[in-house]
């Protein structure tokens, strides 16, 4: 049987840095491969329909009403069980569970046990007794579904494009600053002109009605004409133009050697652009491209731009111009990790950096939190790029250590009990391997890496260990000292 969980498994394991992300073209291909291949058509079917263990692990957004309420969706779906209210499945109908046939369930979700809710276990008990797997409820839209909250890949492509239009509109149309009064048919109709984006007129039309986004696609306008301002520019979002520029990158990253995704290397969801520059081929020398693209922004010519949705005003902040804004950040050790968990933290001077797997037995990466929010996520294939800029050992890949974890590999287990000893509590080698035996694969190579990316930061020296830090925490926020020029809204 094709379970949601068994998808995402495999698109992890194919993934470069073993992270899925459907916004990210060149994963979201895989993805596709993967769905070809298992006969599955519907992407959008797979990836927002379902509800698996990874969704219920997820906190709610801060624009969610529920995130007040709720440290994660695990929380709000073990409320609506004991408060007797509706879920939704796949096939549409609507049941409600029963809390006394669902208990072994609900101890899990109050364990927060979600994966044991995964891989087909049908521990969700409706009230006329029939059982249900985690994977038969639809991920509807207090889960975290894309649909009709602006969050989706479709509703993203949607802004973005319609960002594009109201830009044009501002600079091409009016040439001048803008109110919401300013779009309507007649200014829309002259600014299709001025845009190449890959969303229609009329999805653009209908997304316009919502009046939530009409003070940030004015807001936005507005503060980008204020700064840069070129009578000339065209508005391009997934462009064969813009697309030229990352596909110059993808060349200029494999003889780089780095595996930093295109997003990462320039996070630029719409592109201001000079016709003047459309001629240009990019160069696949990273320094040189990096280079030509601070160069064009300098001068207005070209320029990427990372969107957010707005409040009542918006800031402009420019990354990777001159280098100066690549803060350094200092490590604080030593690391942290206890006997139960399955995860390792690393303390620098500004928050802590949790290390362990994010999906069953694979998507190891680093969430980094500030001390006052959260920064994000970088995988192991940037935390490897990490290590190789400052010449340190690189991990191991998910599907290694589960090949040689099933193999009973001496070398590495003598590893992981010299670094559990080091990292979280001396014990005798009979007693470490009663620990492994009473665990699953997950916790066993998620366990491994964090503790291996702690001892090797550990054992660094002190300038090396900093440099680190440093280099994680600007690959999140994408002015990593390979990264290229973009202006962010926010």
């Amino acid at each position: 049987m094709i379970t949601v969980d068994s998808i995402l498994l495999e698109w992890s394991y194919r993934c470069k840095d073993g992270v899925v992300d459907l916004n990210d073209p060149e994963k979201k291909a895989i993805l596709e491969q993967v769905l070809s291949e298992l006969g599955v058509e519907d992407t959008q079917e797979v990836t927002e329909v379902s509800l698996s263990p990874t969704q219920l692990e997820k906190p709610f957004t801060s624009k969610s009403d529920l995130s007040s309420q709720y440290k994660d969706r695990g929380e709000r779906f073990l409320d609506k069980i004991i408060n007797n209210e509706d879920f939704v499945l796949n096939d549409g109908s609507i049941i409600k569970l029963d809390p006394d046939a669902s208990s072994e369930a609900i101890k899990l979700l109050q364990n927060k046990d979600y994966r044991s809710l995964g891989k087909g276990a049908k521990l969700l008990v409706d009230t006329n007794g029939k059982e249900y797997s985690l994977a038969q409820f639809k991920k509807t839209e207090e889960f975290g579904s894309g649909k009709g909250s602006g969050a989706g890949a479709a509703n993203t492509a949607l802004q973005e494009s319609t960002q594009c239009l109201v830009n044009a509109i501002a600079y091409r149309v009016k040439n001048s600053p803008i109110t919401k009064e300013d779009i309507n048919d007649e200014n829309i109709e002259e600014a299709l002109k001025y845009i190449d984006v890959t969303s229609s007129l009329d999805g653009i039309k209908s997304f316009l009605k919502d009046p939530s986004w009409t003070k940030t696609f004015v807001n936005t306008a507005n503060a980008l004409l204020a700064q840069f301002y070129n009578p000339n520019f065209e508005f391009h979002r997934g462009s064969s133009f813009t697309n030229s520029i990352y596909n110059a990158y993808k060349v200029a990253s494999k003889s780089e050697g780095t595996s930093m995704q295109s997003d990462k290397w320039n996070p630029a969801d719409i592109w201001m652009v000079s016709p003047s520059v459309k001629s240009i081929t990019f160069p696949t020398d990273l320094k040189e491209l990096n280079g030509l693209i601070a160069e064009l922004l300098a001068s207005d010519k070209l320029i990427g731009v990372s969107l957010k949705k707005l409040g009542d005003t918006a800031k402009i902040s420019l990354y990777n111009i001159t280098g100066e804004e690549l803060e350094g950040y200092s490590y604080e050790g030593p690391p942290i990790s206890t006997n139960k968990s399955k995860e390792a933290k690393i303390k620098y001077n500004k928050g802590v950096i949790v290390f362990r797997t994010f999906n069953y037995a694979t998507n190891f990466a680093g969430e980094i939190q500030g001390k006052t929010a959260a920064q994000g996520k970088v995988g192991t294939g940037a935390i490897n790029d990490a290590l190789k800029l400052n010449k340190l050992p690189l991990l191991p890949s998910t599907q290694e250590l589960k090949s040689k974890f099933g193999d009973n590999d001496a070398s590495l287990i003598n590893d992981f009990y010299t670094i559990y000893n080091k990292i979280v509590e001396n014990i005798s080698k009979d007693d470490f391997n009663n620990i492994l035996e009473n665990k699953d694969i997950d916790w066993k190579i998620s366990k491994y890496l964090s503790l291996k990316i702690s001892d090797i930061v550990d054992s660094a020296p002190s300038s090396i260990q900093d440099e680190f830090i440093s280099d994680l925490i600007r690959y999140a926020s994408s002015s990593t000292k390979i990264s290229s020029a973009f202006v962010k809204i926010s």
